[in-house]
């Protein structure tokens, strides 16, 4: 197995994965994260995904199939699901946790579709310029314009990293561990001791949970770290 394989090999970690995150514009989740949370087995979690009794396209709609590496470096299916998934999936869940659950979940998806909702309309707040306006209406404009450009500077301060940027971070994490360990043995110590820090310089309870704002300066963290001792 040559460096670079060994190092995609390490990326796999045991911490708790984020409730919702944005994915291409959308809102998702995925298996993992849904057996985390409701105290199930991730393979009771996939079966139950595939003996959904819905159709072909909603299936291929909401449930997106994707693979992790875990610590031996093998590929694993979970998948992404939307939120319109989720609900389905849930739908035979029952117990009071689970329905404090259900309620966070949803919670978090309605939190994360909001905040995708708020930058598209600053997005498409791009009036013509070859129209006429009153002084009054132009001054409601600016405004109106000047609110949502103070809630979308309120919304990037919540939002949390890409998918693409989580997968960014966790591998400059693998590499900085492979440049540091001196033998296999060493590894999970400094994989633990490196999030570790992440967690309490960013005072987060996973690496998902860092704010976007904040992702330059988490890789720079990564890259210079050494351990205590």
């Amino acid at each position: 197995m040559t460096q670079e394989s060994s190092g995609k090999a390490l990326l796999a970690n045991e911490e708790t994965p984020h409730f919702v995150y944005e994915e291409n514009g959308q809102a998702m989740t995925d298996s993992r994260t849904i057996a985390f949370k409701f105290g199930k087995r991730h393979a009771d979690i996939l079966r139950s995904i595939k003996s959904l009794e819905c159709s072909a396209e909603f299936t291929e709609r909401n449930f997106a199939q994707s693979h992790y590496k875990d610590k031996t470096g093998r590929n694993n299916l979970y998948y992404k699901v939307t939120r319109d998934g989720f609900v389905f999936l849930i739908t035979g869940f029952t117990g009071r946790e689970a329905a404090r659950f259900k309620e966070e979940y949803i919670a978090a998806f309605n939190r994360m579709e909001g905040q995708l909702q708020l930058l598209q309309q600053l997005q498409q707040l791009n009036p013509p310029s070859n129209f006429l306006i009153s002084e009054e209406a132009f001054s409601q404009m600016k405004e109106r314009v000047h609110n949502m450009e103070q809630l979308l500077v309120q919304t990037e301060q919540e939002i949390t990293l890409k998918a693409a940027e989580q997968k960014t971070l966790q591998t400059a994490i693998g590499q900085r561990i492979l440049t540091l360990a001196k033998n296999s043995s060493q590894r999970p110590e400094l994989f633990r001791k490196l999030y570790r820090a992440i967690y309490v310089e960013f005072a987060v309870s996973s690496y998902r949970d860092i704010l976007k704002k904040d992702y330059q300066l988490a890789l720079k963290v990564v890259e210079v770290w050494m351990p205590e001792g």
